[in-house]
């Protein structure tokens, strides 16, 4: 009998949970926001917001914050009524980008060959549970950007190139919620996942631009040596 009296606590307990992480992802928004937090601390915050299993751990990131009187309204993922199983995002030798109030599919592949792809999924309509996102960059940068309130998953293997990846889920996701998992390979290329505010201007640190652009001037600082200093091909 004991333990048909605690089932409803225990139905009731998740909710609750998803609420107040709703309410603290909120105020460290805030804090963010106004420069209370710089990114990397926010970020820090963030995971372990989506991490920890109680309302007391969850409360206790935001024990050292003031309430601000003007507060950033961190919404909740936006759900798709309706979404389509499959679609996939190409940039070859150019750029795409994927943004707005749009339905996201379960499945989404992103390929990206000596070119650039933005996914900005600040605004975009979740169907509920797992959103698998497959992404592969040669010679190519992808960037995806995600809202403060969804739950995150990443792997992703990296040759010659950077995956900068997020890692923020509970141990025992809400099944009808969403959850985006991001699987990957990059060679000569960079991968960034990140969180911004609604509204935030986006700045993307193009490595691997940067790898080939150091590269180039290496090969033209050495293409001078050669005309400054002309070898002899009898020289051995």
């Amino acid at each position: 009998m004991a333990s048909m009296a605690d089932r409803p606590a225990k139905v009731l307990a998740p909710r609750t949970l998803i609420a107040e992480r709703e309410k603290i992802v909120a105020r460290l928004s805030d804090a963010f926001a106004h420069d209370r937090l710089n990114i990397e601390e926010f970020e820090r915050r963030l995971t372990l917001a989506h991490e920890r299993d109680t309302v007391a751990a969850i409360n206790q990131l935001v024990d050292d914050l003031a309430e601000a009187e003007v507060e950033v309204h961190a919404a909740a993922v936006a759900h798709a009524s309706d979404s389509h199983e499959h679609r996939e995002i190409t940039a070859i030798f150019g750029g795409s980008q994927f943004s707005g109030p749009q339905p996201l599919p379960r499945r989404l592949k992103i390929k990206a060959v000596f070119g650039g792809v933005q996914v900005d999924l600040r605004d975009a309509l979740f169907p509920d549970g797992v959103v698998e996102v497959e992404v592969k960059a040669v010679f190519g940068g992808v960037q995806i950007i995600v809202p403060p309130t969804l739950a995150v998953e990443c792997h992703g293997v990296a040759i010659l190139g950077g995956f900068e990846s997020l890692n923020r889920a509970p141990a025992s996701p809400d099944p009808s919620a969403p959850l985006l998992r991001v699987r990957g390979r990059v060679v000569f290329g960079g991968v960034q996942i990140e969180t911004r505010l609604p509204g935030e201007d986006v700045h993307w640190h193009h490595h691997h631009q940067e790898h080939h652009s150091h590269r180039e001037e290496r090969r033209a600082l050495r293409s001078k040596m050669k005309e400054l200093n002309p070898r002899d091909p009898t020289d051995q």
